[in-house]
């Protein structure tokens, strides 16, 4: 009896060892990126210093915020990731329950074709979408950059809302059709409040997706006032000089919104993910 005690007690010392130490690895970066961000450039490179937070400063907050258009900046990462991510919701709500519910033929065909559409590499991409937007007149401005988002948050979010979908008696929407519900009717009246946690979870990752997005941004525009955050810490390294306090500064500005968001509704996306994974 106590060796089995013992032993269990010994599994749940290595266990939480354990998941300590992967704790301390996925917080490190964030620390060390805090701590560079309130110190000056000098004391960045100083080895007595690298850990310890000493002489802290905001000066490279103020720096990012006057010297450089980073509100800006962040605004139009702002308005990029929730209207992306609201119009892809949109569609692929609309798209995804035609393919799940509408009886046609080439319905799997386009559910594939939607997979496939996302799992394609904006590094293959980027050289045709760019040609797109220039003989539309659409590129160094916001609606071009838009529209380069929809072509990846559009798939990824119909293919998303397709498992929540799927997991959805059809018997529900049946009992709705007969009671003299329209087909526009079920969907409002009965899926889309069975699928929110999918749909929020679906929102939250195409707004990271938009967020984090780099190079259809670095390529689409070049003018300082309609560039997003990814594409504003490129403002700060200069030939081979990197200034690590802006640098680090910016980036804890643009990490902090999405981690917030997360923690608003972490219960929605852990019931979504939960949801999507279970085949009805």
């Amino acid at each position: 009896m106590r060796s089995t005690r013992s032993q269990r007690l010994f599994t749940m010392g290595v266990t939480y060892v354990v998941l300590l130490g992967l704790v301390v690895g996925a917080l490190f970066p964030f620390y060390w990126m805090g701590l560079t961000s309130l110190r000056k450039g000098k004391q960045v490179y100083v080895k007595e210093q690298v850990l310890v937070p000493r002489d802290l400063t905001l000066e490279n907050y103020q720096f990012v915020f006057t010297e450089r258009p980073t509100g800006r900046w962040m605004r139009n990462s702002v308005v990029m990731a929730v209207a992306s991510s609201t119009l892809s919701v949109i569609i692929g709500v609309l798209a995804g329950y035609s393919i799940v519910r509408l009886k046609f033929r080439g319905n799997r065909t386009i559910a594939r074709g939607v997979l496939f559409t996302y799992l394609l590499p904006s590094s293959l991409l980027f050289i045709p979408m760019f040609i797109l937007m220039f003989n539309l007149r659409l590129t160094n401005g916001l609606w071009g950059l838009l529209l380069a988002y929809l072509s990846f948050n559009v798939p990824f979010c119909t293919w998303l809302i397709l498992g929540y979908f799927r997991s959805i008696p059809e018997e529900l929407e049946d009992a709705a059709r007969i009671d003299g519900c329209t087909r526009m009717g079920v969907l409002a009246r009965i899926v889309l409040p069975l699928a929110a946690p999918g749909i929020v979870t679906a929102f939250i990752f195409g707004f990271t997706n938009s967020w984090n997005e780099f190079l259809y941004a670095v390529v689409l525009v070049n003018r300082r006032e309609f560039m997003t955050l990814p594409t504003g810490l490129g403002s700060y390294v200069i030939g081979d000089i990197f200034l690590w306090g802006p640098l680090m500064a910016t980036a804890m500005v643009t990490t902090l919104p999405p981690i917030i968001l997360f923690i608003v509704v972490q219960r929605f996306v852990v019931a979504g993910m939960t949801l999507g994974s279970v085949k009805g």
